[in-house]
Formats: structure tokens, C-alpha cells, sequence
């Protein structure tokens, strides 16, 4: 059975087969098929061994007219199969692939006319028109025949109006549009199917011909996304808890120079099922129960005096505290693990994670986005998952989960990928000869991303943290540093997170320093509140760490972050500054509380909504040094520290999750519709409960001015 294809599958990562036909002729109602030729394509790779390739007997005399394109003559299609044969045969090279071809409608409505014809089942598939794809990327370009875009991209065409040439030479066209695609922001199925809507006088003359039997297809963007019964349960306390909330703490452990027989004595004790060995010098192990089993099978009573460290496994696999279970347990599958480690900020070990047969179970039948993101190999490998978010956050919206969950579980995956990104970069160039990384380093995730708070419109803010003892030129080409940091970005951006506009990305040597180079700019955005520099601190002082170069480049990242907390502490002018900008920005309603809406019937409520929010909880966490990232809690603290009352802060954190879910849902109408996601919401779209309730929400965003105002006043 055919899975339908999901329209935010990105191009990259797009199953396609591209198809043309050789026909007695070109009325679609009348004229026959003589030959179709097909070819796979994955992305932009063409599969020169998937290809099918028929000559068919059309029962009807060949013109003479037609006979000199194609070559086709009655004695070359004589005995050759008929169509009814062969349409069953090309349905299954298709199978689930969206067809791409030049012109395709005609192929299409030829195909679909021999089907009716013979009473032969025949299911349209989907399908992208190369043609309309270069009228719709320009719409001045006048001639968009296959020889004229295949000249303009340097392409030879071999076998010219025999079917697979023209397949083949289509498929090599199509691949070669995918960068100017890239570059004028389509990057997925139900983008590309837009775009082919926009020469409205090309597609009149297809349908003047006939070559459209049905109206086409129209997107109904009132749809709400969330339909009830239509998603796959999730387990969602496997994506609202994280392995710091079920680590048992602290790790119980024993030296590698004990003997077995203790070893066993403590975990009987204790009740656990593994003990952390630790070495004079050296990184800790650890001891299973199983090893202590495999122990007593082989050596019997002995096994009691051997030494644990004869018998440890090393090292101790760990994820970071703040993964969530559902990624820790991915990995544990993946590792064939029954215990992982959990290490916090510093790369420090500090619990132990158990997986327990039934909760393995449970969480393995349920989960909906596994462990895809550490097996990638390639860009396209990673916009495969990036792909799958829309559908994920879908299902966890309608499953009840809270808005501001979605997106930590986006965040988490995004992190997920800006690591596996690195990953590639490093491997690629230890593969070109440039070697490993010359000094610790670690990638950091800045902005929406570093706060946990990430979207479906995601762009690039990510930053590269270098040891000091590096003393090569980070503004050189041929750095190892300025090399791995444009690949990681570039990686990034083909795997569906786009390049940042504002250009806040580690390939840029601004966001790639050193230690103390970064020490420095910390200061001087604190002694010199520029408009500029508190649009950078906005941005910086939410990073987390994505990916780090062992345990010491997670205490680089745990040293720059105290260090810039303690300055912007210190810095009265930078807290001020800070607050009187988040203060200025001012909810979108007009006379009588009427929401402001756009031209297109639209309010941004990430200007107005969310920024003084965010903004405002950031100013006051900065002064009053709370530690935490996420804004909900930020609110929460800082109300304390600011003196006002917890009910206030709960109404912010309230409202700030209620646009979230506003947002993110108008996000997923967008994406599937092929529109480019924004913070921007459809008012008409909302129920009038949800525009009420949006009345009262932005009504009631002053209650962080008035924390603000209270703490600009102490200042």
C-alpha cells in the first residue's frame, strides 16, 4: 500500500522518479504511448541503475510526424507489449516516489487517459513539473524547454525524444536546480509544489489542453492541524522528563583494585545493578551485574578474588543531564545498554540512568522519532529527521502536551543535530588529511535554541568556543578551526536549518574565538551597551554547549558561561539597557484592545508577545544572577528577586506558553501548506476562545514592564 508522502519532506531527502513518454502524438484524449522511460533519483542523486525503460505497442498506425522525432516506426513497437501490461509494471517502479518530469502533466494525463481507456487501475501520483519550477524561480524567463535548460546548466543531452534520454537529461536538470532551489529559500515538497502555482499563464495553456482533468489542488489554510484520532499515540513522559529527573545520585562506586566478591556485597547492599569503578589517574569504569554473572560462569568460586578492574567495562557511556528519556533511551538501544551514565554541566559523572524491562518496552513501542540523528551519515540524513518535527510536534500538541515542551523536545533534537553536524565536519576533515581538532573546542547553541524554546522556523545562532592554548590564525582559510566551522554551518543549512540572516554562525570570525578573546567581548558588550551589542547579548547569553571536544571543551563552556554571568552582574549600564529595551516593545492592539493585524490578516506575536517577555525575564535573571535558561523559569525566579508576587509571574508564564502554542500550531498549517513558517498567526484561523483569550494575553504583557520598571528603579 502506497504511503502518502509528507509535504515538509525536504528536497534533499525526496524519493523521486523522474518520467517522460514517447506518444503517437500530442492530444492527450486520443494519441497513444510508444515508449516510457523512467530513472530514480534520491535527492540529487541519480540512480543510473533503477531505471525502466519499455517500448509499447500502441495498436494504431505511428504518423509520420511523430515517427520523425522519436524514431519510433510501426515494425519497432510490432509485438512489443501493450500498454494495459505495462502500466501495472510502471505503477511499481513509482511505488511511493513523487514523479518529476518536463512537462509531466502531459506524460500524466496520457498515462491517465490509456488507463481509463483499457480499464486498467491507475493512481495519479504526485508530481513536480521542472518546467513550472524554472518559470516559477523566474518569472521573466520566456523559453523553458528542455534543451534551453539543460544549455543553461552545461548539460549534454544524450538520446534527445527517445523517453529515458529525456528522463535522464530531465533528472540531470532537476538535480542541478536543487542549490538555485536552496538559495531562493525551497527547500520542501509542499515548497516546491507552491512554487509550480506561481506562472499562472504556462499552467492556463497546460489546461487549455486538457492536460487537467480535475481542479487543481488547493491547500485549505483555515485547516486547524490538530486533528484528533489521526496521530499515533505518544508516550509523552518519555519527552517531558529528562535523565537528571530519574538519574540515581549519586553513583555508587568502588576502586578498581577491590575484588570481585565485594563488589557483588556492595550491590546486594545496595540494590543496584552496576557500581562505578574508579581509577588512580585515569577516567571511571563500570561493573555490571552481568559481569559479575559472566564472571562466576567462567571461573566459579575463584571469580570472588579477581580484581573489578579486570573486569569493568571503560569507558562509561553518559549523556548530559538535561537529555530527555526518549533520546537516552534511543541511545541505550542503539549502545545495547542497560545503564548509562549521567554526566552535568562540567562533563562530570553525576547518576546513573537504569533501564528497567518494562519501561524499555513501553518507551521502544512508542516512541516516534528514534536514534536516526547519530547513524547520519550525510546532510540529507539529517533533513530526513528535521523533517519528521512538524508530524512529532503535531502528535504532542494533539496528545495534550504543553506547547513549551514541543518545543524543548524541538530544541533537544536541533541540539541533536547541530552535534551529529560537527561530528561529520570532524570526520570529514581527519579524512582530507587536516587531522582531529588541534585544541578543545565546543560548538554552542545561542538564542531560542540555547533556551530550550526552538520552533519550526529555525535558522542558524550557533558560536565556536576555543581553548587558549590554540595559536593558529582563526581568520585563515586553511585553519582547521575556520574549515570545521563553514562545513559545520554549511551542513546545517542543506540539512533544513537554514544559514542565520543575521549571520550569527560559527563560519563567521566574530562567533568564533577563543576563551579569553570571548572573555573580552563579554566585557566590552557590558562597559559599551551599543544597539548592536545588546542585539548580540540577546542572543549569546542563552548558549548552551551542542557539542564539546571531551570533558575539557564542557568546562570551557562551563567557564565562559560563569564568566559572563558575573559581568553582566556586574555591569548596572548592560542590565539597564537591557531592560529599557525589552520594556519598549509594545503588544499589537489598537482603540478598545482590537488586535492589530497585517494586510494579510496576520499579527506577529513574537514582536509584540513573546520578545518583551523573553527579553524582560533575561534582564531581570542577568541582575539578580538566576541561573536558569528557559523562560518559564527565569519569570518564575525572577519575580522573586524582583519582589513581586509568584500569581504575576505564573499569568507570564502562562501567556508566554499560550502564544507558543499559537505560534508553533500556525507553524505546522504553514509548513504543510508549503508556506516558509514565521511568528506571524492567522487571527481568522483561531477560535473565538483562542481570540479572546489572545485579547487578554497581550493585554496583560505590562506585568513585565512593571517588573522591569522595579528593577530599573534599584539600579
Amino acid at each position: 500500500m502506497k504511503q502518502p508522502v509528507s509535504p515538509v519532506t525536504p528536497l534533499i531527502a525526496l524519493n523521486t522518479v523522474v518520467l517522460d513518454t514517447e506518444t503517437t502524438g500530442l492530444d492527450v484524449r486520443s494519441d497513444r504511448v510508444v515508449q516510457i522511460g523512467a530513472v530514480r533519483l534520491y535527492g540529487q542523486e541519480i540512480q543510473d541503475e533503477a531505471v525502466f525503460n519499455v517500448i509499447v505497442d500502441p495498436h494504431m498506425p505511428i504518423p509520420e510526424v511523430a515517427r520523425r522525432i522519436h524514431g519510433l516506426s510501426d515494425a519497432d513497437v510490432s509485438g512489443k507489449p501493450g500498454i494495459a501490461e505495462v502500466l501495472p509494471q510502471l505503477a511499481a517502479f513509482i511505488g511511493d516516489a513523487v514523479v518529476v518530469g518536463h512537462s509531466i502533466h502531459f506524460d500524466l494525463a496520457i498515462l491517465r487517459h490509456e488507463a481509463e481507456r483499457h480499464g486498467v487501475k491507475w493512481t495519479e501520483p504526485k508530481a513536480l513539473d521542472v518546467a513550472l519550477i524554472v518559470a516559477g524561480l523566474d518569472r521573466a524567463l520566456i523559453d523553458t524547454s528542455l534543451d534551453s535548460l539543460a544549455l543553461s546548466l552545461g548539460i549534454a543531452i544524450e538520446g534527445r525524444h527517445t523517453a529515458l534520454g529525456d528522463a535522464m537529461a530531465t533528472a540531470r536538470v532537476y538535480a542541478g536546480l536543487q542549490n538555485r532551489l536552496l538559495a531562493s529559500g525551497i527547500r520542501t515538497l509542499a515548497e516546491a509544489e507552491n512554487l509550480c502555482r506561481k506562472p499562472q499563464s504556462l499552467i492556463a495553456r497546460q489546461e487549455e489542453a486538457g492536460w487537467f482533468d480535475r481542479p487543481r489542488e488547493q491547500h485549505d489554510f483555515s485547516r486547524l492541524a490538530l486533528k484528533q484520532g489521526t496521530q499515533r499515540a505518544i508516550d509523552s513522559y518519555l519527552y517531558r522528563n529528562r535523565l537528571g529527573d530519574v538519574m540515581s545520585s549519586p553513583p555508587i562506586s568502588i576502586s578498581e583494585t577491590a575484588d570481585l566478591h565485594s563488589a557483588a556485597q556492595l550491590m546486594a547492599a545496595c540494590h543496584i545493578g552496576c557500581l562505578i569503578v574508579t581509577r588512580e589517574g585515569g577516567e571511571p569504569g563500570i561493573l555490571s551485574e552481568r559481569d559479575v554473572l559472566h564472571a562466576l560462569a567462567a571461573r566459579g568460586a575463584e571469580a570472588g578474588k579477581l580484581k573489578v578492574g579486570a573486569l569493568m567495562s571503560f569507558p562509561v557511556i553518559s549523556a548530559p543531564a538535561d537529555t530527555f528519556l526518549y533520546r537516552a533511551l534511543g541511545l541505550m538501544a542503539r549502545k545495547n545498554l542497560r545503564y548509562l551514565g549521567v554526566s552535568d554541566d562540567g562533563g562530570r559523572l553525576a547518576g546513573i540512568f537504569t533501564l528497567r524491562t518494562l519501561l524499555r518496552e513501553r518507551a521502544l513501542a512508542t516512541l516516534t522519532v528514534g536514534d536516526e540523528i547519530a547513524m547520519a551519515g550525510r546532510p540529507r540524513d539529517l533533513a530526513k529527521v528535521q523533517s519528521a518535527l512538524p508530524t512529532l510536534a503535531t502528535g504532542l500538541l494533539a496528545d495534550g502536551q504543553d506547547a513549551r515542551q514541543v518545543c524543548a523536545i524541538i530544541s533537544a533534537e536541533n541540539k541533536a543535530m547541530t552535534a551529529r553536524a560537527a561530528e561529520i565536519a570532524e570526520a570529514e576533515l581527519e579524512a582530507a588529511g587536516a587531522g582531529p581538532a588541534p585544541a578543545a573546542y565546543a560548538v554552542l547553541m545561542l538564542g531560542s535554541g540555547g533556551r530550550g524554546e526552538s520552533m519550526l522556523a529555525p535558522d542558524q545562532d550557533n558560536a565556536l568556543l576555543i581553548a587558549d592554548d590554540y595559536t593558529g590564525d582563526l581568520t585563515s582559510p586553511d585553519d582547521w578551526f575556520f574549515r570545521f566551522a563553514t562545513r559545520l554551518n554549511e551542513i546545517l543549512d542543506r540539512a533544513g536549518i537554514p544559514y542565520c540572516k543575521g549571520g550569527v554562525m560559527a563560519r563567521n570570525s566574530q562567533w568564533r574565538r577563543r576563551l579569553g578573546e570571548w572573555q573580552h567581548q563579554v566585557e566590552e558588550w557590558a562597559h559599551h551597551p551599543s544597539p548592536q551589542a545588546l542585539l548580540n547579548v540577546d542572543i549569546f547569553y542563552d548558549f548552551t554547549p551542542a557539542h564539546v571536544s571531551g570533558s575539557t571543551g564542557a568546562r570551557l563552556a562551563e567557564t565562559l558561561r560563569h564568566f559572563a554571568a558575573d559581568t553582566a552582574r556586574g555591569s548596572l549600564a548592560l542590565v539597564r539597557a537591557l531592560g529599557e529595551t525589552a520594556a519598549s516593545h509594545a503588544p499589537p492592539l489598537g482603540l478598545f484592545g482590537r488586535i492589530r493585524k497585517d494586510d494579510q490578516g496576520r499579527v506577529d506575536l513574537k514582536s509584540g508577545g513573546l520578545l518583551p517577555i523573553v527579553a524582560g525575564a533575561r534582564a531581570i535573571a542577568l541582575r539578580h544572577g538566576v541561573t536558569a535558561l528557559s523562560t518559564p523559569e527565569r519569570i518564575l525566579q525572577a519575580a522573586h528577586h524582583a519582589g513581586r508576587s509568584q500569581a504575576d509571574a505564573e499569568i507570564l508564564a502562562n501567556i508566554h506558553g499560550f502564544l507558543i502554542r499559537l505560534i508553533l500550531t500556525q507553524q505546522i498549517n504553514d509548513l504543510e501548506a508549503g508556506i516558509a513558517p514565521c511568528n506571524r498567526v492567522e487571527v481568522a484561523r483561531l477560535n473565538h476562545r483562542d481570540q479572546d483569550e489572545l485579547r487578554e494575553a497581550l493585554g496583560r504583557i505590562d506585568l513585565i514592564t512593571h517588573m522591569l520598571r522595579d528593577l530599573l528603579q534599584g539600579i
